[in-house]
């Protein structure tokens, strides 16, 4: 799944390579290199340290810290893992990560889709990014290590003490975060925005509670995950609304090598 996101980024930018700039959001040279460079830069980080260099891969040895170290809200929120509840989380990010495409596909003119496929691909890369790094530095067994018949292959892989923070949460925080922010710009009158918000944090939070009932993850988890992704879903988008200072904004074209990416503005 991990590099399926980094794959899915890379697409959205693709497919929007040969749109005109859009009228609300304002695309420059600097501020795309900053942000979908280092956005890849830390998920081709996190992706390396889990993969290559096998960061927290360790086999469980039996050894857990004791029950009584886990803060008390997060004890209240325990359970043991359900296979069913995870395949399920699965699904839903699936889901909710191509919920944009198909929302602003049908809503918007294409002149939009170059800044939305830009802005889109590095909300996620920022939020996996962030996401992935912070689990590889904290070591947080999962709850379900503390019932019963926890998945063998998570006992073998590592992923059992990946716990913090929770990957399918900040996920789907940053896919509402994205979708209700940039769908109120394009339709600020009306109720349809907030329609739009209810839906798209409903669902992630509900991602969230499936992840805690399927012994996932603990509250802690949930929240951090959710903070991060609602932080990068509103503030890249936002931030393409500001107007580079004395410059004036034109039409954007993008143009796919085997090198990478050139942007061309035209005023």
């Amino acid at each position: 799944m991990k590099k399926h996101i980094l794959s899915f980024c890379l697409l959205l930018c693709l497919l929007s390579k040969s749109f005109a700039a859009s009228d609300i959001f304002h695309l420059t040279p600097l501020r795309e290199s900053v942000l979908l460079g280092g956005g890849a830069a830390l998920s081709g980080t996190a992706l390396v340290l889990d993969k290559i260099v096998k960061v927290n891969d360790d086999e469980f040895d039996g050894d857990l810290k004791a029950k009584s170290s886990i803060p008390v809200f997060d004890q209240i929120f325990m359970a043991p893992y359900s296979k069913g509840l995870d395949l399920t989380c699965d699904v839903a990010r699936i889901a909710m990560l191509a919920a944009p495409v198909a929302l602003f596909g049908f809503t918007t003119q294409k002149e939009e889709w170059l800044a939305l496929g830009f802005m889109y691909s590095e909300s996620l890369l920022w939020t996996y990014g962030v996401t992935e790094l912070l689990k590889l530095a904290v070591n947080r067994a999962r709850p379900y290590m503390y019932y019963d018949n926890p998945p063998s292959d998570d006992l073998k892989n590592g992923d059992w003490q990946n716990s913090f923070p929770s990957g399918h949460t900040s996920i789907c925080f940053a896919t509402a975060a994205f979708s209700s922010y940039v769908f109120s710009q394009y339709y600020p009158e009306g109720a349809k925005k907030w329609v739009v918000t209810g839906v798209s944090f409903g669902l992630a939070a509900t991602v969230g509670a499936l992840r805690m009932a399927g012994g996932c993850h603990y509250f802690t988890d949930i929240f951090t995950g959710a903070l991060i992704g609602t932080v990068a879903g509103f503030l890249i988008p936002w931030y393409h609304t500001i107007v580079p200072v004395n410059k004036k904004v034109g039409d954007a074209q993008i143009t796919a090598t085997p090198a990478g990416f050139s942007i061309t503005l035209k005023k």
